[in-house]
Formats: C-alpha cells, structure tokens, sequence
C-alpha cells in the first residue's frame, strides 16, 4: 500500500519539534531590590521645598535657569546626546525590520537582432523580451522568535532613551556647580579685597607710628608683608575667576564669548529645602536604575532568543515571473513552504546560549548593584545637606563673634592698647572663620545639588520618556521620540 506522499514531511516536522523541545530551560534569577521604607536621617522638608522634575527653578535664580536652558539647547553635550539617540533610534528601526518578510523585485529587457557581415547585407529579424521576477520569503514566528526580537530592540531604544536623559540630567548639574563654584571665588575675591583694603589701613597706620615713633620698624614691616601678600591673593583669585568664567561659557556650549560678558555675583545665596522622598521612588526617578531594568530585560528577551534559535524555523516562500515577448506574454507563480532545523550548528548555538545567560545574570547584579548605588548616593547626599544647613548656623555666630572681637582689637591699636600681634592674631581668627563659612554655604549649595540629583530630578519620568517635543533653534529635541 502506497503512503500518502505528504506523510514524510508532516512525520519530519514532528520529529523536528520533538527535538528542538531538547532545548534547555534558562531561568534568570530574580534581583534583590529591598530597601529600607525610608532614609536614616532625612531632611527637614519646608513648604518651599524644590520639586525635582525641574529643581533648577527652586532656586529662584534667573542667572541659573538661563544658563541651564542655554546648555541644554547648545552645549556639544546635549548635541552629541542627541545624536545619539538619533543612532539608537534607527537601530531599532534597523532591528525591527530583520523580522519582516524579505525580497527583491527584479526585471530584465533584452533586445536581440542580427545583421550580415558580407554578401548582400540584408539584416534578419530581432525581437525585444522582458521579464521580472519576485520571490519574497515570510518566516512564520511560530514559536515567538521574531517577536523576542522586536521586544529586545525596544528594549534597547527605551535604554537609549534614558542615556539621553541622563546626559542632560548630568549637564544641568555641571552648570549649577560651575556657576556656585565661580560664584564662590567672587565672593573669595570680595572679600580678599576688603581684606587688602583692611591691610593697606594698618600699613599706612604702622608707617605714621613708626614715623611719630610710636610703633618700631619691625611693626610697619610686618604690616607691609601682610600688604603684600594681601595684594599676591587677589591677583590670583581674579585669574582662578576668569578661568571658572572661561569653563562656563565652554560648558554652556557659548566659547567664543568674552568672559566680561559673563557677570557673576559675589553671592552666595541659601538653597532650597530638598523635598520629601522615599528611597522606593528611586527606582522611577533614577536613569540609571531604569536603564539598569531596561539591560536586564533586554538581556532576557536575548536568552529567549538564542534558546529559541534551536527550534526550527517554517517559512512561506512565494513568486512570480512575467515573460513579455514580440509575440506575447507568459505569467508563472509558485507556493513553496520550507523548515530549517540547526542540526550541526546546535553545539555553537548552545554555546551561545550559555553566553547569554551569564550575560543576563551579569544584568541581575548590576541591576542589584545600580539599586544599591543609588540608595547610597541618596541617603549620603541627604545627610550632609542636613549637617551642613546646621553647620552653617553655628558658622555664622562664630564669624560674628570673630569680627567683633578683631573690631575691637584694631581700635585698641589706633589708641596704643593693643600691640601688633594681638591685632594679627584677631584678625586671623575672622578671616579664618570667614573663609570656613563662605566655604560650608558654597559646600552646601553644591550638596544640594549632588542631593537632587541623587534623587533623580532633572526630569519628569510619566512625560518625558514618549513624548514627542518640538525642536529647538539647534535641532536637537528635548525628549526622544518615542519608540
């Protein structure tokens, strides 16, 4: 009795799948990210405390929200950002389309004709032909291949996305610390020029005593010294702001620009209070946490795909082709199904799967680690804005203190009560706590903003990822497109 003559392949079919269900298992582990309902020591929260979608307008600082939008708009940070996304997205477009059906149209026109070379020269008949021919090949995602890899390259364009974020996110923070750090050689420089105008005072005052003979030679001369080196600080102080101008203006994407152009306050003014916050909101505020989710995922998406490579793979393979002569035209068409099963190639294949998922279990751990470094960096960055509000008020009295008790020395030695070194060392005291205090306010402003950033502010996480924004005078968007 004859088998039927499609039995072979329905009975290869089987044993393929059979043998692909050899296929192992892998399952990922999942990853610890238990973390303690709230902060140690948090930060008192006032009602004016900075929202940190955009923290940068808490400040109420113009100088500071212009510079911002400047380098967010044209800085080579948030261009080369862009770009980069602008790779990533046709990346994805580039992996989504390898899943697609595949083929090419092609057509051909021949004209043919032959002539004598000798005798009466008479040409013979030629003819024209044409022809085209197209066979597209389908491969069906029976088992869901095709659709693990549409997922990985979203995956990875949401990943990109995020590194978008991160780099603007991180941009916003480099102006805010060079501008509070120019700000702090301005109010640096300030007071190194009152400080000389105080030395010039008690020179002049040395040299009038020394001449009524009053004061020695020796007193003038340390006077004169301090003059000096009173005048050497300045000089030095007004280099280290052009520089910190010159960075400035490097960083806000504006070079050319003269650093006069860019005026900076001697000020040093108090931050906003941090709002309040949870360490659980880390993981959707954090860019680099969601990014670390993102690579997890993706690397899961890519074992599924290597452990489903040792499946067969059934694809529809259909074509036509048209003949068009002088003497009329032809049309044919076919309907072919094929099946693909790695037989020699299953040893490399596993291999690759073993690769996959130590890579995918390399993605756990950093995801674990991203989680941790992120509640670290929080929980420390909070800690010392708090210490460093409460530093700052027992900073305050003791300059205050200092000052008054320098006050008196130097009228104690325009009357001849005081003597030299106590002066000096009165007004070493003040100084001393003026420069301490001047660097906690700068050190706090800048913790501050270390702090925010910690917390992942900079941007809004529900509108941000997916939309689309208008573009800006450099044709750079805010957000990605979305994918």
């Amino acid at each position: 009795m004859a088998r039927p003559r499609y039995l072979v392949p329905v009975l290869f079919a089987v044993g393929s799948v059979v043998l692909a269900g050899c296929a192992p298992t892998v399952h990922l582990p999942s990853p610890d990210t238990h973390l303690p309902t709230g902060f140690e020591k948090p930060a008192p929260v006032a009602a004016d405390a900075v929202v940190l979608d955009r923290w940068w307008n808490g400040f109420d600082d113009p100088q500071l929200t212009g510079l911002i939008a400047t380098a967010l708009d044209r800085s080579t940070t948030a261009r080369l950002a862009y770009a980069r996304i602008v790779e990533a997205r046709a990346t994805r477009r580039q992996s989504r389309a390898t899943t697609l059906p595949t083929g090419s149209l092609s057509a051909t026109a021949t004209e043919q004709g032959s002539e004598r070379l000798w005798g009466n020269g008479l040409s013979q008949g030629g003819g024209e032909a044409y022809q085209a021919t197209f066979y597209p090949s389908w491969e069906i995602d029976l088992f869901g291949r095709l659709g693990a890899i549409r997922e990985r390259a979203d995956l990875d364009y949401r990943a990109a996305a995020l590194d978008f974020h991160g780099a603007r996110l991180a941009l916003a923070g480099d102006v805010a610390a060079a501008l509070f750090q120019a700000r702090f050689l301005a109010v640096q420089l300030a007071n190194a020029r009152d400080t000389l105008g105080i030395a010039r005072d008690l020179a002049r005052t040395g040299e009038l005593g020394r001449a009524r003979g009053l004061t020695s030679g020796q007193d003038a001369a340390r006077l004169q010294a301090d003059l000096a080196s009173g005048e050497g600080e300045v000089i030095r102080l007004e280099a280290e702001l052009r520089a910190a101008k010159r960075s400035l203006l490097i960083l806000i994407g504006d070079p050319a620009a003269a650093t006069d152009t860019l005026a900076i306050e001697a000020a040093l003014a108090p931050p906003p209070t941090l709002p309040e916050t949870t360490p659980g909101l880390l993981l959707a505020r954090r860019t680099d946490v969601r990014r670390a989710e993102l690579a997890l995922a993706s690397a899961a998406r890519t074992v599924e795909i290597d452990r489903l490579a040792l499946f067969p793979r059934f694809s529809i393979q259909p074509g036509a082709v048209l003949n068009a002569t002088d003497a009329g035209g032809t049309g044919l068409w076919s309907l072919a199904a094929g099946m693909t099963l790695p037989i020699l190639d299953r040893a490399r294949l596993l291999a690759s799967l073993r690769i996959s998922e130590a890579r995918g279990q390399q993605a756990v751990i950093s995801y674990e680690r991203a989680v941790q470094a992120a509640f670290g960096e929080a929980e420390n960055a909070t800690t010392r804005v708090e210490a460093g509000r409460r530093r700052i008020v027992q900073l305050v009295r003791a300059t205050d203190e200092a000052r008054f008790a320098f006050d008196a020395a130097r009228r104690g030695y325009a009357a001849g009560l005081t003597d030299l070194t106590t002066l000096l060392q009165a007004q070493r005291v003040w100084l001393q706590n003026l420069a301490t205090l001047n660097a906690a306010r700068f050190g706090l402003l800048s913790d501050t903003v270390t702090a925010v950033r910690a917390l992942g502010g900079g941007w809004d996480p529900q509108t941000d990822l997916g939309a689309q924004a208008p573009l800006p005078s450099s044709s750079a968007p805010t957000t990605p497109e979305a994918p």
